[in-house]
This record gives structure tokens, sequence and C-alpha cells, in this order.
């Protein structure tokens, strides 16, 4: 059987924290083999889908709910309400999930502390500084400090991900 037929239709919050370790592993082996590009690549990845599963978690999806392309697009509608001009159709954004995560909970009532806030923000900015999902149209040969900066980003929302969903 093909590994295409073989993927789930929908997502969780489950297999988004679990693909995300996985490609950030996987992105780690990059780097190490020499190939900083994919390892931005699929760092970026993992750190969107930390951002997506948290968007839900505190929106009270439980983990293993299924997350349809239409609920990515109502979490979009979602971020407009609340403020957030949604740039563009893509869902891909850092930025964009980063400040929904932030005026999510502000409007819950449970604000992010200003320092767990700014962090988020300031790590989310270093990841976009060098990731798009656009990066595979490029011949860019990433930097070594370019890859560092990405890899400790992802790392940080990794590391902080219980945090943020609290």
């Amino acid at each position: 059987m093909a590994l295409i037929t073989r993927l789930s239709s929908s997502h969780s919050i489950r297999n988004f924290r679990k693909a995300a370790r996985l490609r950030f592993s996987e992105a780690g082996r990059a780097v190490e083999a020499g190939d900083r590009l994919i390892g931005i690549y699929l760092a970026g990845y993992a750190a969107e889908m930390i951002l997506k599963a948290t968007y839900f978690q505190i929106s009270g999806w439980k983990p293993t709910d299924a997350i349809t392309l239409q609920d990515l697009q109502t979490a979009k509608a979602d971020a407009m309400r609340l403020g957030i001009a949604w740039k563009g159709r893509n869902l891909h954004d850092v930025t964009q999930w980063a400040e929904l995560l932030i005026q999510k909970r502000k409007v819950q009532g449970t604000p992010y502390s200003k320092d767990l806030a700014l962090s988020l923000v300031a790590q989310v900015a270093r990841l976009y500084s060098n990731w798009r999902e656009t990066l595979r149209y490029h011949s860019n040969r990433p930097r070594v400090a370019e890859v560092v900066v990405t890899l400790e980003a992802v790392e940080w929302l990794l590391i902080n991900a219980s945090r943020l969903a609290r």
C-alpha cells in the first residue's frame, strides 16, 4: 500500500503533536547530514503543527477530535473576529497562529503572562525570519547561524507547548 493511501483524511491535536516531534527530530538529522534547508523546512512545519494543536486545545478540543481543513479555516475566521488581519489565504503563517493564541487566551479571560506572550512572539519571529512554507521553491543554502536560530526557536515551542496550552 502506498504512503499517501495510509494517511488519515483528518488531523487531531495528538497527531499534530506527534508529527511535530517527528518532523523536528528529522530536521535535526537532516542538519547533521548537511541538509540545512531540509532541516529548516521540517522544523518550520513542526512549529506550525505545535501552534495549531495549541489553538485547538485552548479552544476545548479533545486530543483525538478530528481536525479538518474546514476547522482550520474556521480558526482563521476566529482570528479575524479577534482583530487579527490574516494575510492571504494560506494557513501556514506561524506569526498569525501565535497572535491567534495570544488573543484567544485574552478573550477567554486567561491571558498568557506578559513574559510568556513576549517569549512566544519573539521565538516565532526568530523562526519566521528563516522559514516559510515556500522555501521549497528556492535554491538558497541556509547559513549555519540561520539553522541554529530556527532550531532553537522550534525547540522553545516544543519545550513550552504544554505551558502554552494550559
